[in-house]
């Protein structure tokens, strides 16, 4: 292969620069495409569920499938099939792979239940042109997406700083458990927005760990505010250079090596894209292209 070609192949993922022109153009993101992105999401969460994968697992896959859609079209590639490829890269990822034909079998029956609301579900053949058509796709979009990334797959989850920090500031430690469970809900229904592109992790874990508190009437410590002793910020302010510099040595060399997140850690924003997260409809798949419901086929059905 030629060094051209290589570094071609090699495009590294760049969500510092990316995300910059992406959050300027939040607000003219058009629902069609906000809710095929909660959709595909959604399907991400379900299909894990059914192949008994580790919460990280989808996680992963749910970060994978927004960083493809931040540089690709919904338009262009159907969330479907990105859906299925994302998961099934993600468990090699997070080392709990799964066979092909699991995948494939999971998103199949999930695919008639959601589309057509179909109960007698029809098992997926695995001699027919359909099964082989769907694998193409799975192993295609794994594909595309190792390469849109550039290979760069590593992923930062709001979850690992939940105990920590609930156990740092819940005024009653009874409640730590109900505490960090609410949040933990809450930061797994974030991974269906694109909140982990254009904010920190920790303002992510902030923010749902805020939002837990308000539902359990549970008042956290103000007197220094609690979010700024995890370096977040509330409302609109910025990390400054000392606090992240002293955070990327803390961090370590993996820190600097990554490329850099926004420095915007906002819990009121994370939060209020939350609460309209809450109060949306569940989302039905949309063929973007026409701009109308889906047929009840799958994908592979031609």
């Amino acid at each position: 292969m030629s060094v051209e070609l290589t570094i071609l192949l090699l495009r590294p993922f760049r969500p510092a620069t990316m995300m910059a022109d992406h959050d300027e153009g939040k607000d003219d993101e058009s629902e069609a495409v906000v809710e095929q992105r909660i959709y595909g999401c959604d399907l991400i969460e379900e299909a894990s569920i059914h192949l008994e994968l580790p919460q990280v697992c989808a996680a992963t896959a749910q970060t994978l499938f927004h960083r493809f859609y931040a540089r690709r079209s919904f338009a262009r590639h159907d969330v479907r099939h990105v859906a299925m490829g994302v998961l099934f890269l993600a468990a090699k990822v997070e080392e709990s792979p799964r066979r092909v034909r699991d995948v494939l079998n999971v998103f199949n029956a999930l695919f008639q239940h959601r589309d057509d609301g179909s109960h007698a579900l029809e098992p997926l053949d695995l001699n027919s042109e359909r099964y082989l058509r769907m694998k193409q796709l799975v192993v295609g979009v794994e594909a595309e997406v190792l390469t849109e990334l550039g290979f760069l797959l590593y992923t930062e989850h709001p979850h690992k700083f939940i105990l920590n920090y609930v156990r740092l500031i819940c005024p009653d430690p009874s409640l730590e458990q109900q505490l960090a469970q609410r949040a933990w809900n809450v930061i797994n229904d974030s991974a269906r927005t694109d909140l982990c592109l254009r904010f920190a992790p920790e303002a992510i874990c902030c923010a749902a760990i805020s939002m837990a508190a308000r539902a359990l009437r549970l008042p956290l410590p103000t007197q220094p505010p609690w979010w700024e002793v995890f370096e977040v910020a509330k409302a609109g302010a910025r990390l400054g250079a000392r606090a992240r510099s002293e955070r990327a040595k803390r961090c370590g060399r993996l820190t600097r090596a990554r490329p850099s997140r926004r420095a915007d850690a906002d819990v009121d924003r994370v939060s209020g894209q939350m609460a309209d997260l809450y109060a949306r409809p569940k989302a039905q798949y949309r063929d973007l292209k026409t701009k109308r419901p889906s047929p009840a086929a799958g994908p592979g059905q031609g």
